[in-house]
């Protein structure tokens, strides 16, 4: 693995934390938009950028992931800058769809960190810094325990996630899979020993 920094994310790692969660989330944004840094520049002010980690390699960040919790989330479907990159009516459809997926309220206790956004640039993949930004994310907070959720088609991620230490504890099947291309949503939950 290359000389890999984890760290909070910054201000001005603004542009590229929204870069990096629209090329990581890539098929799931090509509904709205195929182009990448139009979706990046669509959704960057509604990041929370104070519940964002990065990992940064010699100056680029080449990963990012989010930790929220019950009393917030790590992004907002900004109505405004999403009409402006998406058009009207898929910057509406957008802010609907993103709403509910970005801020809909965390039903775990305080103590529970929920792991979200966790994308790595292409050509850093493959690499090991999505399980270094996990692991080191993990211990620069005061949670007892973490969950996310990964779609069942993610193979790499699953196996990435169950190395760490997280083990499924639910399984929620998707509305509308076919479209979206997976059938379920799994929950994986990862406790401090």
């Amino acid at each position: 693995m290359k000389m890999v920094q984890i760290r909070k994310a910054k201000e001005p790692d603004r542009n590229k934390v929204a870069l990096c969660i629209a090329e990581g989330f890539e098929k799931d944004f090509s509904v709205l938009c195929k182009d990448t840094q139009k979706v990046a520049d669509a959704i960057a002010a509604g990041l929370d950028l104070e519940r964002f980690y990065v990992a940064d390699v010699k100056g680029n960040i080449a990963g990012v992931l989010a930790i929220s919790d019950c009393n917030g989330r790590a992004a907002r479907a900004e109505k405004v800058s999403l009409k402006k990159y998406f058009g009207f009516f898929k910057g509406t459809i957008g802010t609907f769809v993103l709403k509910e997926e970005f801020e809909k309220q965390l039903e775990y206790p305080v103590t529970t960190g929920y792991i979200e956004f966790v994308a790595v640039r292409k050509k850093y993949r493959r690499q090991g810094i999505a399980t270094a930004m996990l692991r080191e994310s993990m211990l620069l907070t005061n949670y007892q325990d973490f969950v996310l959720d990964v779609t069942d088609v993610n193979d790499s991620a699953i196996q990435c996630y169950t190395s760490i230490g997280f083990e499924e504890f639910k399984r929620i099947p998707e509305k509308h899979g076919k479209q979206k291309g997976f059938n379920e949503k799994i929950f994986m939950r990862y406790c401090r020993r």
